[in-house]
């Protein structure tokens, strides 16, 4: 008798207990993404004129369903440009903002993206002039970009952190285009 109690007390334990509680949905609506990593430019001259430099960008958006969000965002990186002399020791920054639209498939706490926008860049210096990247006065551009990333979410629901690369390409600036791979935290309200 006392073998059945033990096994009939086990069984109602069992089925007494509460199962344990999904994880908790991401939370949606607005956020704010700090991002740092690194710009390395793709050929042909911009690579040859510009090593790759840190880059530091802040983006904040809205999560306009589940899967699709808003964004603006700005980003600069600072490279040594790596030109002919004189001069030598030459630093420029390349300064960028855009808005963009991100569609994300959540898998769990993973969560894969895509995004792409159209904004405005900035030079800092026309050290690049003399690879003919950039013409004498020229400091603005347009600038089209997209790219993807993967994102964790972390046990409390409005933070997430991930990494990501985007693609950029400025046409004024003799058809710049460069990579920009960053690891970010996000924060959801």
């Amino acid at each position: 008798m006392g073998r059945h109690a033990a096994v009939l007390c086990a069984l109602a334990v069992a089925f007494a207990t509460p199962d344990v509680a999904d994880a908790r949905p991401a939370s949606k609506g607005w956020f704010a993404e700090g991002g740092l990593g690194a710009v390395n430019f793709l050929p042909p001259r911009a690579s040859r004129g510009a090593a790759i430099g840190p880059s530091l960008g802040v983006r904040i958006g809205r999560d306009l369903f589940s899967w699709l969000s808003l964004n603006v965002h700005v980003a600069a990186s600072s490279h040594e440009a790596t030109v002919p002399p004189p001069p030598e020791g030459e630093w420029f920054q390349l300064y960028r903002g855009a808005a963009d639209l991100r569609l994300t498939g959540r898998f769990d706490r993973i969560a894969l993206y895509v995004e792409g926008g159209a904004g405005l860049v900035m030079i800092s210096s026309n050290v690049l002039g003399k690879l003919m990247i950039t013409d004498p006065g020229e400091e603005f551009g347009l600038m089209f970009g997209g790219g993807g990333g993967v994102e964790y979410q972390l046990e409390n629901r409005h933070y997430s952190i991930g990494v990501g690369v985007d693609a950029f390409f400025v046409p004024q600036f003799a058809k710049m285009s460069g990579l920009d791979s960053r690891a970010f935290l996000r924060y959801t309200y």
